[in-house]
């Protein structure tokens, strides 16, 4: 981003917002990674031969969650080893009533991410997503996961943006013994080929950094400023003879050559041999114990991962399916970097003050070759006789980062704290047992996406044989074109809270009050070029790849005609600037009578300010803000509002298990619009290639929020829970299809009339033992959501008019989940393996328009089977197949040529080994 664009940018936010920031107490620290268990007695050998390693940890999670007030969901540390997941999207694929889309977010309950929240260590942390602010979770590696909980129900510490659920990532803290370990994976996938692609890149792209390569030129930088945001020859000259002297239109073009020379063109791609993945990463962590009352430590972790996929897309038109399409070859290199360092330090039992440092890097590199017919404004395969097929090519480097910062501290006015302040503070005796806690965190994502290129071209084909006869460039102004994109949001937040329990007879009673305050800046920038000719003289060196025909030479040559034009992106202002604040504060109380009922309660107060507007960054001489006052008025939203909750429990040991509870939750909640939605740019979303344009008017979406669960526990480790739900949504957010060109389709949003979704969820574990002595150490463990929504849409709406269903289900909605885990433990704790089934019910992608029928993604069926073995104490082998059904992602849409998939792409099934040695 330039200098220029910040100090506007930030000028304009700064007279917008002021600065804020929100989160909620920080977790405590979790505990290293359990290790085999070596018993010297009879009695706790058989007690880890009934419960397992598995239903172990899963007994201290379900204790965890009856402990709190509100439904939740968790899992820990072992609980994803067992199934093999390797980064926090996946993981949460197992929770109840979750699935997940693009490999990267999270739906709780059938809701888009948009309802629903993410914090890290409970605070608040940006996106480096280009297309949503809300948090991508596949950049969070398993291995820094200590815990993951996610509220279905609403609590008044818990941000008030709350629809489906707040999913809170526990990272690794400080451990409570010596920890030192190892670990070094490798796999392959089935899509691996000889026939992947790559390019000339950079020389630290294994490490997932540009080094430069694909940056944006000096030259070319200082010329957008000389030249004031135009390259045209006319422009050029003018900028010329303001030196006074004489020039002509002809020293202008050649002007424009020469820049157009800057350009990288050493973008062939080329085939490529696929190699294996590859993953290593340390772990090392300690605590020192300094006379009686002092302790510190520290946790230490850095991980590694390189892995190449070949992906197959296939894209249709819904109403020329046959004739209007791309098959597309995609090749991507996905390079992830991970360090965290966790300090602590504790003073008896009542004070602890940690913190958190982590960077994660994860990048992906990708090359692709798309065959097209009838897309790109062209009509390639429409004349038999003459055989033709329109070619793409396309590179992508995606560099995304997020650096975090966070310090806490939790201090309780206990026994050993009033032991050493002595009769001097006898005073603060009624006191005891007061509980303060606060944190701070500082935050900032990066996403840098340098030299995007798109290349297309004509292949000529033979008649007979299909076989490629020559490939050229095609002869248009923007036959190459080079995009620079830039994305920074940043996010610091701030709290502290407060909580004195009472003490009565048959009743206890716990009140707590709290204040979060979040600021947030995202900035992003995008420059495109273009780089061609329509001139006669073009044709006669338009054969060839594109580093020969775009050789120095042809461009310096003014017969060829070629020139570089700059465009502040593909389709308008792309470049926006935004800011959000929520200032919050809330209480609650938490009442146990008799230990049979628990009444929770409380309220949290918003005030939530968002703004966002379009820049045109090539505007010189007058205001970047591309949008009027009105229009900028138009997508500020300013929220005031009380969000209450209520949560009662009855709880009733002995009522057909050893633990029973049955809760009961309402609260009122919140789902806003994006940052990038109420802007009237235009992106394009990597999933669907699709243009999407946000909309100004959008409104919040009010959510109001019912529950009941019952759970029942048993001694053994079994378990079983039913939850109903049902979420009533005031002016619900939807995706709808906005129009079409020739070279692709348009989304943009619209506010419904009403929406809600209801449902039921179960879930259960249980052990096999019991019921025969050959089924010792096997256990059974699943989740099942059934749940249907309706939606209510207005035709007068803006954007609203063309939509062919009106009265539907809400976009994103799954009417069914399942999760399915068979485990095994055997009685020597040497050996573990799993077996694990995932799928969901077919989901609206997108609304349709004119006449068209919306697009459903279809059921996708994921099996994964994982093996442990524990050869030693300090050893692990693991073996894990993931997706062993090979399914694949496709979504289907009818129209006036009937059912059509539109879209649809293989993964693969992937095969890996894990080797760890852990002290």
């Amino acid at each position: 981003m330039t200098m220029l664009t910040r100090k506007f940018a930030g000028a304009l936010l700064v007279l917008s917002l002021a600065a804020a920031t929100q989160a909620q107490e920080a977790d405590e620290a979790g505990t290293a990674p359990e290790q085999p268990v070596v018993a010297a007695d009879n009695a706790t050998i058989e007690e880890v031969v009934v419960i397992g390693r598995y239903k172990a940890a899963a007994t201290d999670i379900v204790s965890e969650r009856m402990d709190a007030s509100v439904p939740v969901d968790m899992l820990d540390a072992e609980a994803i080893g067992r199934v093999g997941d390797g980064d926090v999207a996946a993981a949460l694929r197992r929770v109840p009533g979750l699935t997940l889309a693009q490999g990267k977010f999270v739906y709780v309950r059938g809701l888009g991410e948009r309802y629903s929240s993410t914090q890290l260590n409970s605070a608040a942390v940006p996106s480096p997503d280009l297309t949503r602010n809300v948090l991508p979770l596949d950049i969070f590696p398993a291995d820094i996961v200590d815990a993951l909980t996610v509220s279905k129900g609403y609590s008044p510490e818990l941000p008030a943006a709350f629809g489906g659920g707040n999913v809170n990532i526990r990272t690794k803290r400080v451990p409570e013994d010596i920890v030192l370990g190892l670990k070094i994976k490798s796999g392959w996938n089935t899509n691996h080929s000889d026939d992947a692609f790559t390019y000339s890149g950079g020389d630290d792209d294994k490490f997932g950094d540009d080094d430069g390569t694909r940056e944006l030129p000096d030259a070319l930088q200082t010329a957008i400023s000389t030249y004031r945001g135009s390259f045209s020859p006319g422009n050029i000259l003018e900028v010329l003879r303001q030196d006074g002297g004489f020039h002509t239109i002809e020293e202008a073009e050649a002007v424009n050559r020469q820049l157009a020379t800057e350009l990288n063109r050493n973008i062939d791609v080329r085939d490529k041999d696929l190699p294996a993945d590859i993953g290593l990463e340390a772990t090392g962590g300690y605590r020192w114990f300094l006379g009686e009352n002092w302790e510190v430590g520290f946790l230490a972790l850095g991980a590694y991962d390189d892995n190449w996929r070949n992906r197959e897309r296939v894209n249709r038109r819904i109403n020329l399916p046959d004739s209007d399409f791309s098959e597309t070859q995609r090749t991507v290199r996905s390079t992830s970097l991970t360090g965290s360092l966790s300090l602590g330090v504790r003073f008896t039992e009542d004070h602890e003050i940690g913190t958190n440092s982590m960077f994660i890097r994860n990048t992906e590199d990708e090359a692709s070759v798309s065959r097209t017919c009838g897309q790109g404004q062209f009509n390639d395969c429409a004349d038999p006789t003459s055989p033709a097929q329109g070619r793409i090519n396309e590179l992508r480097f995606e560099q995304r980062e997020l650096e975090v910062n966070q310090i806490s501290g939790s201090h309780t006015l206990g026994d050993a704290t009033l032991d050493i302040l002595g009769d001097s503070f006898s005073w603060l005796a009624p006191l005891r047992d007061l509980e303060y806690t606060w944190y701070w965190s500082d935050s900032q994502a990066d996403t840098d996406i340098p030299n995007e290129v798109r290349m297309e071209s004509l292949d000529s084909l033979d008649p007979a044989t299909g076989a490629i006869l020559n490939t050229r460039i095609r002869s248009t102004l923007t036959a190459g074109r080079y995009t620079f994109a830039e994305l920074e949001d940043e996010v610091e937040s701030n709290g502290f809270s407060a909580t004195y329990p009472i003490y009565g007879n048959g009743w206890d009673l716990e009140l707590a009050a709290g204040y979060d305050y979040v600021r947030k800046t995202r900035f992003f920038e995008q420059i495109t070029f273009g780089l061609g000719s329509t001139d006669a003289g073009f044709n006669t060196v338009s054969s060839g790849t594109p580093s020969e025909v775009f050789s120095d030479a042809n461009i310096l040559d003014s017969s060829t005609g070629l020139q570089v034009a700059l465009n502040i992106g593909q389709f308008g202002e792309e470049s926006y600037a935004a800011a959000q604040i929520n200032d919050a504060s809330w209480a609650k109380f938490d009442l146990l009578l008799n230990e049979t009922w628990r009444i929770a309660a409380g309220v949290r107060y918003e005030d939530f300010v968002q703004v966002s507007v379009p820049l045109d960054i090539l505007t010189f001489g007058q205001p970047r803000v591309a949008a009027t006052p009105q229009e900028i008025a138009d997508g500020v939203i300013a929220d005031d509002e009380y969000y209450p909750s209520l949560a009662v429990t009855y709880i009733q040991p002995g009522f057909w298990s050893d633990e029973f509870q049955l809760r009961f939750a309402w609260s009122e909640t919140v789902a806003r619009p994006d940052i990038r939605e109420v802007t009237e740019s235009i992106f394009i979303d990597p999933l669907t290639e699709a243009r999407v344009q946000g909309r100004s008017t959008l409104q919040s979406s009010d959510v109001t929020n019912y529950d009941v669960r019952a759970e029942w526990l048993w001694d053994s480790g079994d378990s079983f829970s039913v939850s109903l739900f049902l979420k009533d949504i005031d002016n619900p957010i939807e995706t709808v299809q906005g129009g079409a060109s020739e070279d692709n389709i348009l989304f943009s949003f619209v506010n419904g009339e009403s929406g809600e979704i209801y449902g039921a969820e179960i879930e259960w574990l249980k052990g096999l033992g019991s019921l025969s002595s050959a089924l010792e150490g096997f256990y059974l463990a699943g989740n099942a959501t059934f749940s249907d929504s309706d939606l209510e849409l207005d035709r007068a709406v803006p954007g609203a008019a063309s939509i062919t269903n009106d009265s539907r289900r809400l976009t994103q909605h799954s009417e069914w989940v399942a999760n399915l885990q068979i485990g095994w433990d055997s009685p020597d704790a040497k050996h573990a393996a799993t077996l694990v089934y995932n799928a969901f019910g077919e989901r609206i992608f997108f609304a349709g328009v004119d006449g068209n029928d919306d697009a459903f993604e279809q059921p996708f069926h994921s099996l994964d089977f994982v093996y442990s073995w524990y050869p030693t104490e300090n050893l692990t082998v693991k073996v894990k197949a993931q997706n062993l059904l090979d399914d694949e992602l496709e979504i289907e849409q009818d129209g006036s040529a009937g059912r059509v998939t539109v879209i649809e792409q293989n993964v693969g099934s992937t095969f890996s080994i894990d080797l760890k040695w852990q002290l």
